[in-house]
């Protein structure tokens, strides 16, 4: 009796399971329709984007099932451009709404009650962002009011609508994403110090993994920020990987994000110069224990180009403005200063004048200056080279591999290699920063 039973209720649950329709035929009409371009793009990590056709004054698409139900509707005007998030269960074939955009961006929806939220939260979110942008210096506690006011409005939403409990969710991580990255706007926009507010956020807010712990985090792209941010003792591996595995456990794929994420900067933001084998055997250890990529220990294995006494990075295509290709061994033998830069970066341009006259003022054939552009474009490397009459041995990087190698976090960036092609000096002293430069340089032997 007991077996049939549970047999029963199995097979109940199996039927009352909403089942994954495998495409979903998604309609928009719209009173401004003319010269507006749709469309939809799935929630998710490299989602590709279908564009909306038009057709019958409708735009619609056929389109494979978001796994979440989530996608972005982009809208695209002129030079306006407007995102929404959108909601179809993952179990619906069908789902057609009107939207209206309204003057001042409002905007307004009639369709399912999932989608009227995501709309209703939008506007409400817009009307708290301009209210916060129009306080004065001194509306310290209208400030405060503010930044609640997009928890509390996202919660309004979510009772008025009887939206979905998915729906739900999302709109309570969006508001409480709002209140969170807002406060640091608001600090710039009171022009109060952050250190001189007279709340925190953790003391306004709740402890992040209290909201964030759900798979929906994900599509926020500041989440695993926000997540790194509140992590006590980041700095050291084992207690950030124990931290989140402890207190995002919601969804595997969110923990295993979140991991990553962790690992990521702990990575790139490394001394390299102080105790290399000791941090690698310590992230091998982790890799181990938290099933961790390996492809983080191969990173950190590569950047080891940034210890003193380490190779010129492998690899690295330098070109010439004449399109040749370049092997940095040409310049064995010398010692090497070299300036990281790009035609964008107005610090680096600032320092153009200043390496022109290091490099004419400096007085040791065991010297060569060598620059090398981070630029994406090599027409505009080259048009800046002209602009600035830049001479002597200027490279492009193309692939931007060499920043990547020696872990460069900003340029301008400078470094000096040995007479046999090894770092000499990590982030040396910039030509502006004066005499000690040049005397630095002339003691090169």
């Amino acid at each position: 009796m007991k077996k049939t039973l549970l047999a029963i209720l199995a097979s109940g649950l199996i039927c009352c399971t909403p089942q994954r329709k495998e495409i979903q035929d998604i309609i928009i009409t719209t009173d401004d329709a003319t010269d507006r371009t749709m469309m939809l793009v799935p929630m998710g990590d490299h989602e590709a984007s279908t564009e909306m056709a038009f057709e019958d004054e409708a735009f619609s698409a056929t389109i494979s099932t978001s796994k979440s139900g989530f996608y972005n509707l982009i809208s695209v005007k002129g030079q306006s451009q407007t995102i929404l998030p959108f909601y179809v269960p993952v179990s619906k074939g069908k789902s057609s709404s009107h939207l209206t955009f309204g003057p001042d961006g409002a905007l307004s929806l009639q369709g399912s009650k999932d989608n009227r939220a995501l709309v209703a939260y939008t506007t409400a979110y817009t009307a708290s962002s301009r209210a916060l942008w129009r306080l004065s210096q001194g509306d310290i506690e209208a400030g405060r009011d503010i930044l609640l006011s997009f928890i509390s409005k996202a919660d309004s939403v979510v009772k008025a609508s009887r939206c979905s409990a998915p729906v739900a969710e999302y709109i309570r991580i969006w508001g409480y994403i709002n209140a969170y990255e807002n406060y640091t706007s608001l600090s710039r926009i009171l022009g109060v110090p952050a250190k001189e507010m007279p709340y925190t956020r953790n003391e306004l807010l709740p402890a992040p993994h209290t909201v964030l712990n759900s798979p929906l985090a994900a599509f926020f792209p500041t989440a695993l920020g926000i997540v790194y941010s509140s992590i006590p003792n980041k700095e050291n591996l084992d207690s950030a990987l124990i931290y989140v595995t402890q207190h995002y456990n919601a969804d595997s794929a969110l923990v295993e994000r979140l991991k990553d994420n962790v690992v990521s900067r702990y990575v790139s933001r490394y001394d390299y110069s102080k105790g290399y084998e000791e941090g690698l055997t310590h992230l091998q250890t982790a890799t181990l224990r938290y099933n961790l990529d390996q492809r983080h220990i191969d990173d950190f294995a590569k950047l080891r180009a940034t210890v003193p006494g380490q190779p010129f990075p492998s690899g690295i295509v330098l070109k010439d403005p004449d399109g040749n290709m370049v092997d940095f061994s040409i310049f064995r033998g010398k010692y090497v200063y070299i300036d990281m830069w790009a035609s964008w970066c107005v610090p680096c341009l600032r320092e153009v004048p200043e390496l022109q006259r290091l490099e004419a003022q400096l007085k040791n054939k065991n010297v060569e200056f060598v620059s090398i552009s981070t630029d994406a474009s090599e027409d505009a490397w080259k048009k800046k080279l002209k602009e600035k009459n830049m001479h002597g041995n200027q490279f492009w990087n193309p692939d931007g591999t060499l920043g990547k190698a020696l872990n460069v976090k900003g340029i301008p960036f400078f470094a000096i290699y040995d007479p046999q092609g090894n770092l000499y000096m990590y982030g040396a002293p910039r030509p502006s920063q004066g005499p000690g430069v040049v005397e630095l340089l002339k003691g090169l032997k």
